[in-house]
């Protein structure tokens, strides 16, 4: 099975993805309780103004609900799934994750 194809709209050819995915759910992280005393990831992009935008959110949450530790990944990964994953899960108790715009 073809997993994409072009078509016409409005006169401009498109890409439009078909097909299954070919991907398996996961289990999510549970939630944590709070996030005083925690540590917690920040992961930018680098896509532009997402490092002001996470800088802030750190900020508060620092400031004003007990974080202890806030540490960053700064690097471009281009679209591809982080490869930082399992360095923040074994580092961080949570990750948040800026991508601009």
């Amino acid at each position: 099975m073809a997993t994409h194809a072009t078509e016409t709209i409005g006169g401009i050819s498109v890409y439009a993805p078909i097909g299954a995915v070919d991907t398996q759910s996961k289990v999510l992280a549970p939630r944590l309780a709070s996030v005083r005393g925690a540590r917690i990831g920040i992961l930018d992009n680098c896509k532009e103004f997402a490092d002001l935008v996470l800088r802030g959110v750190a900020d508060v949450l620092q400031r004003e609900h007990g974080v202890t530790e806030i540490r960053v990944w700064q690097k471009s990964y281009l679209g591809i799934p982080s490869p930082y994953a399992q360095e923040m899960a074994s580092e961080c108790d949570a990750v948040i994750n800026g991508v601009g715009h």
